[in-house]
């Protein structure tokens, strides 16, 4: 048993199955020739009256890994500093009392 692939579709291939919806006027039929869910060809077809071809290209953009390694380093300092003012806090918070007693 083999896994299967999700397939990539083009721009030009969504386009292409949109227009022929419009031309033949059945949704179901133009789905299952090509094999993608009526679901799948709405949201293109929303897409693409809402941004035109664009609205068909893929969105899907791959993080650089130096952006990946940037973002790791600024997380982590961003948990050292919180710990930072977690700790001046508490001391502040002992000195006030420390000098309450005093008193």
């Amino acid at each position: 048993m083999t896994a299967r692939t999700r397939r990539r579709w083009q721009p030009e291939e969504k386009l292409a199955v949109i227009k022929e919806v419009q031309e033949k006027g059945s949704v179901v039929e133009t789905c299952r020739k090509y094999s993608i869910d009526p679901a799948m060809y709405y949201r293109w077809k929303a897409s693409y009256d809402t941004f035109g071809v664009d609205g068909l290209k893929s969105h899907y953009r791959r993080m650089e890994p130096g952006l990946r390694k940037l973002m790791k380093e600024n997380s982590r300092l961003k948990k050292l500093l919180a710990e930072k003012d977690l700790t001046v806090e508490m001391l502040s918070e002992a000195l006030k009392k420390r000098r309450m007693e005093k008193r």
